[in-house]
């Protein structure tokens, strides 16, 4: 019992160092992480391969909020889930970025409907 623990942990450990490499085989070259406000004022596609990270999203996000008065008390939220089944991510889902802002389900548009300060 005592040695399968300590495989286990060993295994969670080794796997959270090595989850780019992981990550490249369970979610793809280029990863996106969707991001927006609670009405859907402001949305945002952070592709960390592509250089598009949080910083730049919150530099948008900042300017969005400056050029709109009538949103400066706007609070951003990730749309997608943290899977607690990928344990190789776990060490990234303490300490990343991209995973501290607050969960909230995204908020599907009607086709033609255009928001203000929409960012892709």
């Amino acid at each position: 019992m005592k040695k399968a623990l300590i495989i286990a942990v060993a295994l969670i450990l080794v796997s959270n160092i090595l989850s780019g490499f992981i990550n490249l085989f369970t979610k793809g070259i280029i990863a996106t992480y969707h991001y927006q406000s609670e009405n859907a004022e402001f949305k945002f596609t952070v592709i960390p391969a592509k250089g598009r990270g949080v910083d730049m999203m919150e530099g948008h996000f900042t300017s969005f909020k400056a050029s709109n008065p009538d949103y400066k008390d706007l609070k951003l939220y990730r749309t997608f889930n943290k899977n607690l089944i990928e344990f190789w991510n776990w060490y990234a889902f303490l300490t990343d970025a991209k995973y501290q802002y607050e969960y909230r389900d995204e908020i599907d548009l009607k086709p033609g409907k255009v928001t203000s300060g929409s960012y892709k």
